[in-house]
């Protein structure tokens, strides 16, 4: 499998970061041009969310504006704060009288202490954000990834650097489907195509196996959420919040491929789906949610790639150029 683009090429969908490299944190926020039929699902045990109710299927709000993904845990979900009174400012939202409440729904990842625990995203950087939200973006230690790391099933010290990443894959009928995550998982990162570990806890032999490491040295239960991966899968073919629910479970399927283990007691591991609308065709759904997996696989590996050393978490190949040199 080739895994590239972004999910930006999905019709009427922008991206917007505000990042804090020198604390280590911060957001990204995803917004749609026109109102996006949304779902979700949450398959980590520990998630930490905002407004994510009114995306059930039997919930009133038939769509968003848009969906934030920001660093700093509970106290960054301030952040979305941000965004809606941008959107408010731009007259977007659902009007209720002379008033627009714009509707977006938000997660967190737990990056808290990765550099300074006592600052975290304000709605002052999902403002920020939001204003700068476009077609192109940076990845990797950026947004919500700046304060992310993988791997860390023998400590901090062997982790290795998360972040976000981007991919997208285009339809035969011109259609698109994106992804955008931002990593910050417990476990390693695989390549599913090749089997490759592209990113796993360092020891003097490579990158450990973290689901040889789960069975056979289980790590402390250190209580709390201390990880999770949050994203968002989007697509420009008409989607009703069944169709957009069902897609953000194919993205699950992309982070369980490529992440292992995922979904676990301190992973919040949590998925978005938008439906812009902006192609008319319908897709069958089978096709849909293949491209979303492949979309969302592309994602996570590119995470892995853009993301540099920070805060004295190595990249992934620094890593190995560190684990190849001490091997001599």
């Amino acid at each position: 499998m080739n895994y590239s683009g972004s999910i930006t090429d999905v019709s009427g969908i922008t991206v917007g970061h505000y990042t804090d490299i020198h604390n280590g944190t911060g957001c990204t926020v995803v917004l749609s041009q026109e109102p996006a039929t949304a779902g979700m699902e949450v398959r980590g045990a520990a998630p930490g969310s905002r407004e994510t109710a009114l995306l059930d299927p039997l919930a009133s709000a038939q769509w968003v504006n848009g969906i934030t993904l920001t660093g700093g845990s509970v106290f960054g979900l301030d952040s979305p704060g941000g965004v809606v009174r941008y959107l408010e400012e731009q007259g977007i939202g659902v009007k209720f009288g002379r008033v627009r409440i714009p509707l977006v729904p938000a997660a967190v990842v737990f990056d808290l202490g990765f550099i300074n625990s006592d600052v975290r995203p304000t709605s002052n950087d999902g403002y920020a954000a939001a204003s700068v939200a476009s077609r192109d973006f940076e990845t990797g230690n950026v947004g919500a990834g700046t304060g992310s790391t993988v791997a860390k099933l023998l400590g901090a010290k062997s982790s290795i650097k998360g972040g976000v990443g981007t991919a997208s894959v285009k339809m035969p009928n011109g259609a698109t489907v994106g992804a955008l995550v931002v990593v910050n998982a417990i476990g390693g990162v695989v390549n599913p195509t090749t089997g490759e570990i592209v990113a796993g806890p360092q020891t003097p032999q490579g990158f450990a196996d973290s689901i040889d490491l789960m069975i056979e040295s289980p790590p402390k239960d250190r209580g709390f959420f201390r990880n999770t991966t949050i994203g968002i899968v989007a697509t420009d073919a008409p989607l009703d919040k069944i169709g957009a629910t069902r897609l953000a479970i194919a993205g699950q399927d992309g982070i369980a491929l490529a992440i292992r283990p995922s979904h676990t007691a301190n992973d919040g591991d949590t998925v978005f789906a938008l439906s812009t609308g902006m192609l008319s065709d319908p897709i069958p759904g089978d096709v849909l949610h293949a491209a979303a997996l492949k979309a969302m696989i592309g994602a996570i590996l590119n995470a892995i790639e853009s993301a540099e050393t920070l805060g004295g978490v190595l990249s992934a190949s620094d890593a190995r150029s560190a684990m190849a040199k001490a091997a001599k």
